[in-house]
């Protein structure tokens, strides 16, 4: 899959026209005979088959070529921007969970039709606001409360936090209608009637029978919440100034820097793919009778 996804990123930014030393034909100070030189030392002269089996052979290795742009190894950049940008990714994913996991309590231990109303209009309300239009007014926020924009790359926690609520609220929307739309489901199976009939209390049924019933679901939200990290830093990034894997995107692409494009494609999809991938494990061990089915068909 990482292949296909290489190689139809590869053709596709071949195909958009130009490259990285096209801005320098529009110089007065540089002659097209310079432009020319300087597409042979860097290959852009050549096929496209020939271009990328190259930057495949090193890619195999782990060297995903040099950027253009910032003129140091792909490799080392990527990883570090992706790092930054699941600091936020991860920060936002704590915060939606959270406050999602005590609503859908709330409202399943204290059933009332003004509560109920009140997680959909909630779950209603986050699911419909645009990140662009939330870091906007964020970046607003930051602005008149410090008086500058601050480049959220320092030491200013606020400031990241106020990221990561950006980042977190259409994550939260999800994992709120989710969480609680599984635990009403699971308060009406028989294993629930079991334990009132013994007497455990509605707060001990919720969180250790009915909630661990809903989890799976919701750890799969989690999984696929990964990539909604790496689409959605594109434009919280880029307005809030956190130096992470958007950023560096939207940078490599106005840089027409290929390798430096492809070095964030193949990384981000495999951090999405290792993602999906422990969600499943996770479901696995929450519940036993998923880890049977998969013996079975083994």
């Amino acid at each position: 899959m990482t292949l296909v996804v290489s190689a139809v990123t590869f053709s596709l930014l071949s195909s958009a026209g130009g490259d990285a030393l096209t801005a320098l034909r529009d110089n007065p100070q540089i002659s097209p005979e310079t432009v020319e030189r300087l597409r042979t030392i860097y290959g852009f002269d050549r096929p496209l088959i020939s271009r990328y089996g190259s930057w495949l052979a090193g890619s195999l290795t782990g060297d995903m070529g040099e950027s253009f742009y910032f003129k140091v190894p792909v490799t080392g950049l990527v990883l570090l921007r992706l790092k930054n940008t699941f600091l936020l990714g991860f920060t936002a994913l704590a915060f939606a969970v959270a406050i999602a996991a005590l609503l859908a309590f709330l409202s399943v231990r204290f059933p009332s039709a003004y509560l109920d109303g009140f997680v959909k209009g909630v779950t209603v309300l986050t699911a419909s606001l645009p990140r662009i239009v939330l870091s906007l007014f964020a970046l607003a926020l930051i602005i008149s409360t410090t008086g500058s924009a601050i480049d959220l790359g320092g030491d200013s926690i606020g400031s990241f936090l106020i990221a990561a609520w950006v980042m977190a609220v259409p994550l939260f929307s999800i994992f709120l209608a989710q969480m609680h739309s599984g635990i009403t489901h699971a308060m009406k199976e028989q294993y629930v009637l079991l334990a009132r009939a013994k007497g455990l209390s509605e707060g001990v049924i919720i969180l250790r029978h009915s909630s661990r019933a809903a989890m799976n679901p919701v750890l799969s939200i989690f999984g696929l919440s990964l990539g909604s990290i790496v689409s959605g830093s594109v434009i919280v990034e880029t307005i809030l100034g956190w130096p992470g894997v958007g950023s560096l995107t939207v940078a490599a692409i106005r840089g027409r820097d290929v390798a430096l494009v492809m070095g964030i494609v193949i990384v981000s999809s495999v951090a999405i793919w290792l993602g999906n991938s422990i969600a499943e494990v996770l479901q696995l061990l929450n519940d036993k009778r998923m880890l049977s089915d998969e013996l079975r068909d083994v």
